[in-house]
């Protein structure tokens, strides 16, 4: 005869509460095999194994519900089940991995404005609740697709949070100094500075580069570039004919 447990023993070993123990029983989920003269009731081993299955099971995040269909069907559904908990898994991650960038993107907002500006705030949770691409189709005769979808992985995480503070220091120089004389020593330095932070997100890739400056220059209404605006293209634009570049 193998192990018995009363209901004290069981949710001592397995660190479920009696009362957890006594909703599975009412439920039906984890009925006790056996019971005393008494009226208490007794696991076997077996209910052990049972219930070592269903906390196991609700650690991938299935419903009791579901668990209760799993156990009772056979082991191809318990595949079938595994398999769609996986996609929610997957599915789960993208909209959290999603909702971190849009977090991210607020507060840069916010570190960048120096103050809180809710429309950038809810074009920035707007952009992230889109279609990656779809941001980017107002600049279509610019940009190929996988120009767009480059650019759009750099806005999804694919950059160091030290390049994006990087990337919002020198365009923050530039606005922080528009008044600047485009022929100005200094005015070079900072569109060389945005220059060199620019090849340095996109590698190089000289290429899309000239294809997305084409494209801010034409820029629209929409987040898809923020932080660059009119008056810091306009900027980059006169100390390029400054310097006999344009």
């Amino acid at each position: 005869m193998g192990k018995i447990y009363t209901i004290g023993k069981l949710s001592k070993s397995t660190g479920v509460t009696v009362r957890t123990l006594d909703y599975y029983d009412e439920i039906g989920l984890i009925k006790p095999s056996s019971k005393t003269s008494g009226g208490h009731r007794l696991y076997s081993e077996d209910d052990v194994m049972r219930l070592e299955r269903v906390l196991a099971l609700k650690y991938m995040g299935f419903s009791l519900e579901q668990i209760k269909d799993i156990l009772i069907n056979t082991t191809s559904n318990w595949q079938e089940s595994i398999q769609q908990q996986l996609e929610l898994v997957k599915r789960e991650q993208e909209r959290l991995k999603m909702l971190e960038q849009a977090l991210l993107g607020v507060s840069y907002s916010i570190e960048f404005e120096g103050e809180i500006n809710w429309p950038i705030i809810f074009s920035i949770i707007q952009l992230y609740q889109q279609d990656p691409e779809d941001a980017l189709q107002q600049y279509k005769e610019y940009l190929s697709e996988d120009e767009m979808k480059k650019i759009m992985d750099m806005n999804a995480g694919n950059m160091s949070e030290e390049d994006i503070k990087e990337w919002l220091k020198v365009v923050g120089d530039i606005r922080n100094n528009l008044h600047l004389d485009p022929y100005s020593e200094k005015a070079e330095q900072l569109v060389i500075s945005w220059a060199d932070q620019a090849d340095k997100m996109f590698g190089q890739d000289e290429e899309l580069l000239g294809n997305m400056w084409e494209a801010l220059q034409d820029l629209k209404e929409g987040i898809a570039f923020y932080p660059m605006d009119k008056d810091v293209i306009d900027f980059i634009k006169r100390v390029a004919i400054a310097k006999g570049e344009e």
